[in-house]
């Protein structure tokens, strides 16, 4: 059903929500990559790490970095 409506699969979709809210968790001043993984249902913050790189290119921790530089 989801592909219909999105022309993308169910977990396609579930893992771009996650990572919108990751960013935008990681993009203010008070969350930790660790807090944010516990919240989006990752058992193990090292595949949040994982994830979160795979779709950005760069670490919880970096990208945390680069907004707080940025103000974006």
């Amino acid at each position: 059903m989801a592909r219909d409506a999105t022309g993308k699969g169910v977990r396609e979709v579930i893992d771009e929500r996650r990572l919108l809210e990751a960013r935008r968790l990681l993009g203010g001043a008070w969350w930790d990559a660790r807090a944010v993984a516990v919240h989006l249902g990752f058992t193990d913050p090292a595949n949040f790490g994982r994830f979160f790189r795979g779709h950005t290119g760069l670490t919880p921790a970096a990208f945390a970095a680069r907004e707080a530089r940025t103000g974006m």
